[in-house]
């Protein structure tokens, strides 16, 4: 009887001992558990490839290694954009994404990075056009657009946002008569668009994209031959934020990344940033007063706050 009460003391000492080491770990900080949604990012250089490299890379591996571990999964915008605006999707983290209208449903983080807005790249003739053979770098929308109905077709990236009087201006301007808009979800994002435009008997003569988008494919296909115009009505920019689920988990989750944000995570992101730009003045200069706002988190979200001023 005596080994049997003997064993009886131990094993409520054992069984006690467990309890509380499983009680110590549900109260436990993230850094010992995973993150129970799986992480979104573009497949968009900078931001991501199929090489399993990029900005959307970086922050992802930056919160795995703070402990919120789950797949990386790489998509396309069309699907980015249909995913964050699904209410029964909760499913996922996005590493870095823009503020969607119709995401109450979802929680964001202090800007990350601040963008630099969109430029055009065009084929040779049409630069000589535009550029009045080179004397101009800068170009209206609208005599993009205007050129399309002489030309070639003018190729925006289907379910990426478009921003303030640009975005006004190609939704009214692509339903005239004669004028030659179209959208394309690519594997490669903007680089696919840009190797279409670069292939002679393709009826495709400008892209809108993203300055850092053109600089990639530069590195990749030096040998090309369309050129960079900025935007006289690309002066606007959207915040790059993390996204969760409007959780609990998820909540935690941006709260964690904000502290990594101001702890040198934000920093490293903009770095690779600034090192994807093209090498010009106007560009560089305007991406570095774009994080300025970020110091007293007054960065404006334009596909948001615009509504919400017209409600008011």
């Amino acid at each position: 009887m005596k080994v049997i009460n003997i064993f009886s003391k131990h094993s409520k000492k054992i069984i006690s001992y467990f309890v509380f080491i499983l009680l110590l770990l549900s109260f436990c900080s993230p850094t010992f558990g995973g993150s129970p949604y799986s992480w979104y990012t573009f497949n968009i250089p900078p931001f991501g490839s199929e090489s399993g490299e990029g900005i959307g890379y970086e922050l992802a591996n930056a919160y795995i290694e703070s402990g919120f571990k789950n797949n990386i999964i790489l998509t396309n915008a069309a699907r980015w954009k249909n995913d964050m605006q699904d209410s029964k999707n909760i499913k996922f983290c996005s590493t870095g994404s823009w503020k969607l209208p119709e995401t109450s449903h979802r929680v964001y983080s202090n800007s990350i990075i601040n963008t630099v807005d969109y430029g055009v790249a065009v084929r040779p003739e049409l630069y000589k056009q535009l550029s009045n053979n080179g004397k101009k770098r800068i170009v209206s929308i609208l005599d993009v657009i205007k050129a399309t109905k002489s030309a070639g077709n003018l190729l925006i990236l289907d379910g990426r946002p478009l921003f303030g009087k640009m975005s006004e201006i190609i939704e009214k301007r692509k339903r005239e008569q004669g004028t030659n808009v179209s959208y394309m979800t690519a594997s490669e994002g903007p680089i696919s668009m840009l190797k279409m435009a670069s292939i002679p008997n393709r009826n495709i003569d400008s892209v809108l994209i993203f300055p850092e988008e053109f600089h990639i494919f530069t590195q990749e296909q030096p040998n090309h031959t369309l050129e960079y115009m900025m935007l006289l009505e690309g002066n606007n920019f959207a915040p790059i934020r993390a996204s969760c689920p409007n959780t609990k988990a998820g909540r935690m989750i941006i709260s964690e990344i904000n502290n990594m944000l101001d702890e040198g995570l934000r920093g490293k992101a903009f770095k690779l940033f600034l090192d994807a730009l093209p090498n010009l003045a106007e560009i560089r200069e305007q991406a570095i007063f774009n994080q300025l706002c970020i110091k007293d988190n007054s960065c404006s979200d334009p596909l948001t706050d615009l509504i919400s001023g017209n409600d008011n």
